[in-house]
Formats: C-alpha cells, structure tokens, sequence
C-alpha cells in the first residue's frame, strides 16, 4: 500500500515538473517575441533630452545632428575633471559609440585647432586619445584668421557647410570639432514625373503649394507606421559597402529615413514626445507585403540651419561649468598657468545642411566648441495613404545600430521653381 502512494506521489511530481516546464516555456517564448519586437534606441535618453531643448519656442524648419553633438561632447568630456566632467556625463552618458563610416557615402571626422601660442600646453595623454580613440587631426596655426578651421568644415562636409565662423578671437585657445557628411541614394528613386505641386499646410493652416514627391511603397523593406499620436514611414536607402562604398545588399550598411506625420500639432507632439513614445511608433512597423502597399506623398526639402542658442540648449540640459570661466575645469587638456590661466568654452555652434529629393538624401553637420582664456565672458494593396502635407518629423538612422544621424522638422518645404527632375 505504501509503496503503491510513494508511485502515486512520484507520479504527480512529474505530472506537476512537466506542466511548470511547459508553463516556463510559454513565458520564455512570449518573452522571447516580445524582446525581437521592440527597437531598442541607443542613447534614446540624450536623443530626447536634446530634441526637445531645441524644440523648445522653435516653429520652424530645423535639423539637428545628435550622433555629431554626442561625439563633439565626447571629446569635451575626456578633457574635463571634477564637476565639468560630471555635468557632461550625466548629459550624455559614458557610452561606446558606434562606427557609421561607409566610404564615399558616410563621412564622420574629427579635428582639434590648437593655436600655436599654446602648442607645448597640450598634455599628451590628451592628445594621444584624441588621434586614437576619435582618429582626430590636430592642426596647428596663429589662428589670426578662421580660414584652417574653415576650410577644413568646407572639406568634410563636401561643400554642404562652407564655414561656421565669420572671424575669430584674439583670446582664442583652442578647438574641438567634428563634422558628419551623408550622401545616399533611395533604395528605389522616386520618379520625377510623378512629382506635382499640392497643397501643404502650414502650422498657421495657411496653404502653400509645394513640390510633392509620389511613390507606390509596393516592395518589402518599406515600412508603415502607426500608433495613436502618430503615422509615418520608413524607407530605406542603398547598402553601401562600409570599405569600399560600393552598393552591397549582403552585408551593407542598413541606413534609413523614418518620416512621422503627427496626427495633431508638430510641435506639442515633440514636447510631449518620450522614449515609450518614440518606440512605440517604430515597433507599429507594418512591412510591406504581396497583400499590403503604401501610396506616398512626402515633399523635397532644402535649407541651412545654424542652432543659435546652443550654448544655451546645452546649459539647459545640465551641461553649465563647461562654459564659466571661474568653474571650468578642463586641466585634462592644458594645465593652469600664469600663460593659460584657465580654459573654457566660449563658443559654440552647430550647423546642419540637408536635401531631399527625388534621388535621395544629402546633409552635413557640424559641431565646434572653442575654448578660449579671456577675463570676460560674452552673453550667452491592402492600401493606406500618407501624404505629408503638413508639419512632420524625420530621423535619419543606422538601423543595425541604431545611431540617430539626423532628427529635423519640416514646418515648410521648399516652394520651387520649373522642372524638379533638373533640380
């Protein structure tokens, strides 16, 4: 009899271990699915932070560059010591950065202007990690003139960005600089026939009539999107082989333009915009398929932007000793004395070019910081349809590594003149 309960027993045990498995692997599998759907985004924290400072009071067409901005503070960052340094890792973090250099179509390059009165002040270690860990020029002139810092903006972003300063400071020191350059093609152009003036209207709900590219998004790797805030796109560009530039579907680089059309005002979107938020729309992505296609309308776009308050977009958030003269601290650059005093960041600039057309998509970024030693401090088929005819959003990404390129808003487009297919 008690051998018959102690089979008994042994017999529920298994009943119970087999269930539990069975059970555990469900839960591991649901985890399993949902983890492959969700689009983690690098630094997403400093993505936002940034897109939403320079939104802030701004209602027109901007176009920002946070993978450049990340890289120039970087670079600010492993100069700085005691509260300097804390400020700018609690902006942007201690990450590794990821490469997204593709020969003759992704240019990423950095550069450090060091005027020659202080060229025996630069402390090697800090030098040393500028040529090996961002692969920077350092330069060195009198720097009576803006012209070696200028030329070289001219140069990396391939004429996109002719230059960023109009002259420059008799206080001067030194400066950081990095530059991102893009030129890449759609992965399937649009056709210029099909591009006809429409109707885009503004955030005033004036009309204007623009230049509307016309696409039938109809082959896989295009992307519709959709949540409750929002509708979007994504389309992607060429595959470009990272080491010769050549067109590579294989094992080429996976970037992609990601375009969301607000469904209320552009700008209250982007102030209330979050990482939740951000995510839930890209992983909405509903891929193109035999029984599914999208009828695109989206608008050439062309312009400048500089970011004029950026100083004072970085001090918002959070990054201010950098900037003071009696708190910064940047001795992991030059040390203090009786010559340097102390060095500080006296300027700052970003500038951003970009055009969007039929062919596909060019634009260049720069970001300077000048660091400077004076007394004073100056003032601070199944089908759906999308057509962007009002104010929208767009990011520029490497989607295998998630590196935000671009972030812009078009409040405007371009109104042009002729035949767009001469353009």
């Amino acid at each position: 009899m008690k051998r018959k309960i102690i089979i008994l027993i042994c017999i529920l045990l298994v009943i119970i271990l087999v269930i539990t498995g069975i059970i555990m692997k469900k839960k591991n599998d649901v985890n399993k699915e949902k983890n492959n759907n969700e689009i983690s985004y690098i630094d997403n924290k400093f993505n936002i932070n940034l897109i939403k400072t320079v939104n802030n009071n701004n209602q027109n067409n901007y176009l920002i560059s946070p993978y450049s901005i990340e890289i120039a503070l970087s670079m600010l960052r492993d100069g700085a010591k005691d509260n300097t340094l804390k400020e700018i890792e609690n902006v942007i973090g201690n990450r590794t950065i990821s490469d997204v250099i593709v020969k003759d179509h992704i240019g990423v390059a950095n550069a450090a202007f060091i005027k020659n009165k202080y060229k025996n002040y630069l402390l090697d270690d800090f030098k040393t990690n500028l040529e090996n860990k961002y692969h920077s020029e350092i330069l060195y002139d009198d720097f009576k003139t803006p012209k070696v810092i200028n030329d070289w903006v001219n140069d990396k972003t391939n004429g996109m960005i002719k230059d960023i300063l109009s002259d420059i400071d008799e206080y001067f020191v030194l400066g950081l600089a990095n530059a991102l350059a893009i030129d890449v093609e759609w992965n399937s152009p649009f056709d210029c026939s099909k591009t006809v003036k429409e109707k885009f209207t503004k955030i005033d709900k004036k009309n204007i009539y623009v230049e509307m590219m016309h696409k039938t998004l109809e082959y896989s790797g295009y992307k519709y999107l959709k949540n409750d805030n929002a509708r979007g796109v994504i389309i992607p560009y060429k595959k470009y082989n990272k080491n010769t530039g050549e067109e590579d579907y294989e094992n080429g680089t996976n970037l992609e333009f990601i375009g969301i059309l607000p469904n209320d005002n552009i700008y209250d979107y982007i102030n209330n915009i979050s990482e939740e938020e951000l995510n839930n729309i890209l992983s909405s992505s509903r891929e193109v398929s035999d029984n599914f296609e999208i009828e695109l309308g989206l608008p050439r776009f062309k312009y400048d932007y500089e970011l004029n308050n950026f100083m004072e977009v970085l001090k918002n958030m959070g990054i201010k000793d950098a900037f003071d003269r009696t708190k910064a601290n940047f001795t992991k650059i030059m040390p203090r004395n009786n010559e340097i005093e102390n060095i500080y960041v006296d300027e700052a600039i970003h500038k951003t070019h970009i055009e969007l057309n039929e062919k596909g998509t060019k634009a260049a970024a720069v970001t300077f910081f000048g660091f400077s030693n004076k007394a004073m401090m100056p003032e601070d088929k199944e089908k759906v349809s999308i057509t962007f005819n009002k104010p929208f959003i767009y990011i520029i990404r490497d989607s295998s590594t998630n590196e935000m390129l671009f972030f812009g808003t078009v409040y405007e487009p371009n109104i042009w003149n002729g035949s767009t297919c001469s353009e």
